[in-house]
Formats: C-alpha cells, sequence, structure tokens
C-alpha cells in the first residue's frame, strides 16, 4: 500500500485519535485531565479532517469531502457548546452529541477503509453495510446513556441546589477600602475553583461606587472555598481598561489582598472559606 507523507500523517492522526478518542468518552469527565485529552483530541481530529480533503482525489469533490465537513463542524461545535457552555443549560447534551458523532465518524471511516484496502474484504457490501449499521447502533446506545447520565446529574444539581439554599444558604460581607467615591461602579465576580478563575465567575454584582469604604453582601452562597476578584469601573464603559501590557488603569482589587508577580495572583493566593454561618473579608482596592 502506498502512501505519500499527507497520507502517513493522516494515518498517524487517525491512531491517535482512535486512541486519546476512547479514553474521553471512556475516562471521568470535567476534570483537568479531561479537558487537556479533549483539546488533543479535538487538534488531531481537526487535522485528519484536514488531510482528509486533501487525500482524496478521485472524482473530485465527494461523499468523503462531505463526511470531513460534518465532522470539522462537529468538533466545532463540540468546542464552542464546551468553552462558552452555550446553549443554556442544554450545553453539556450538546457537547457530548457532537464529540461521540466525530468519534463514530472517525470508526466509520476506519470501517470503509478496511472494506477497501483488505483485499479479502473488498468488494463485501453486505458485510460492509452490517458492520456500519451495528456501528450506529452501538454510537446510538452510546449517546443514550450518556444523555440518561447527564438527565440524572441534572437532577441531582437541582436537588442539591435546593438543599443549598434552604439549609445552607450563606452570606458574605466584603468591606471595601480605596474606592474612589462617586466615580461609576464597583464590579465583583465570585469564583469557586481554580479552573475558573478570571475566566468564568459563579456569582457577579455590580454596585455604584459610595463612598472611599463600602460594605457589599454576596447572598444565597453554599459553605464552601472561594475566591473574589473585583474592580471599579470609573469610567462606565462596562470594562476593565488597561494600559500597555494590560496593566490595569482602573482600581482592582482581590480576596486576602493577593498580588500577583507578574499580571494578577492565583487562585490560590486568593482563596478562603466561607463557613455556613457566613463571613466577613476585607479587601482594599488598588490602581
Amino acid at each position: 500500500m502506498h502512501l505519500t507523507l499527507i497520507g502517513w500523517l493522516h494515518t498517524l492522526a487517525c491512531c491517535y485519535s482512535l486512541i486519546i478518542g476512547a479514553k474521553l468518552l471512556w475516562a471521568a469527565k470535567g476534570g483537568t485531565a479531561h479537558q487537556r485529552d479533549g483539546r488533543r483530541y479535538i487538534y488531531a481530529m481537526v487535522f485528519v479532517n484536514l488531510s482528509a480533503l486533501g487525500i482524496y482525489q478521485i472524482g473530485g469533490f465527494n461523499i468523503f469531502h462531505v463526511l470531513a465537513l460534518c465532522t470539522l463542524a462537529s468538533l466545532g461545535i463540540a468546542f464552542a457548546s464546551a468553552r462558552w457552555q452555550t446553549p443554556g443549560r442544554q450545553w453539556l447534551r450538546v457537547h457530548l452529541t457532537a464529540i461521540v458523532f466525530s468519534y463514530y465518524q472517525l470508526i466509520g471511516g476506519l470501517i470503509n477503509e478496511l472494506f477497501s484496502r483488505v483485499p479479502s474484504l473488498i468488494g463485501q457490501q453486505a458485510m460492509l453495510g452490517l458492520s456500519q449499521g451495528l456501528t450506529i447502533v452501538v454510537f446510538l446506545m452510546i449517546l443514550a446513556y450518556f444523555w440518561g447520565r447527564t438527565a440524572r446529574g441534572a437532577a441531582a444539581a437541582i436537588a442539591l441546589a435546593a438543599l443549598a439554599t434552604t439549609a445552607q444558604a450563606s452570606t458574605l460581607t466584603l468591606d471595601l477600602k480605596g474606592v474612589i467615591p462617586g466615580k461609576g461602579s464597583v464590579a465583583i465576580v465570585l469564583y469557586d475553583s481554580s479552573e475558573s478563575f478570571l475566566h468564568k465567575g459563579m456569582k457577579k454584582k455590580i454596585v455604584p461606587a459610595g463612598e472611599a469604604a463600602m460594605q457589599v453582601k454576596l447572598e444565597d452562597l453554599a459553605p464552601g472555598d472561594y475566591a473574589v476578584a473585583l474592580f471599579q469601573d470609573v469610567n462606565g464603559n462596562g470594562k476593565l481598561d488597561t494600559m500597555i501590557f494590560g496593566i490595569p488603569s482602573e482600581p482592582t482589587g482581590f480576596s486576602n489582598d493577593a498580588e500577583g508577580s507578574f499580571g494578577p495572583p492565583k487562585y490560590e493566593a486568593a482563596r478562603f472559606s466561607l463557613p455556613a454561618d457566613g463571613r466577613t473579608i476585607g479587601i482594599t482596592l488598588h490602581k
């Protein structure tokens, strides 16, 4: 079997995608390792399908190109739904469906390759159809399994959220200092993990800038570990203004009055514990 350089690279990327994709489907979801493997899978699969567009030249644009474009679209949906957690509460199902579909396309492509290159399988159209049919059934079962898990997980999350709200609601009180009186507003963002820190806050509150020292309450929080980042939007443009090299030009502050060496502090430096009976912490804004 003669393969060009792009053919060999395509084949190696397919093999890698088969391995990392299987791990992605069956390993624990949501952790740092899962996110890392997910990025690797998407990068590898993007290369697989882009290279496929340059390999299958028989008869010009054909079904293989269509399948490659469909897979690229599903990879884009998988990435976007996880990155921005959209659309709404259904983002996880959309993400899982897109990943499962892309992996099915990979397995289906492998089956087609076997039946077109292995001498004993060439021309066995009935066996090819049966193999593809069984593959579709298996992947539909996998998809149904994941959908069932997300439904149970959503129900459990709703129950836990209700329990936290009714039985364990806690209040975080922020004593702010260094506010420029009467200038714009103060935007406060609460984070509950190092992965989400400074990327996706779990709770946000914007209050008018009052006195130089002011107090703000964040209510209905479950006890646990958190970090707070805030800034004063002096000019009211809805964002943190920065100077050269991203240095903030408006007052900022973090819980524990944490500071970074070159840039913002890490989550661990700003992390604090919120007990069930609430807590008051002080934050000084600096410019």
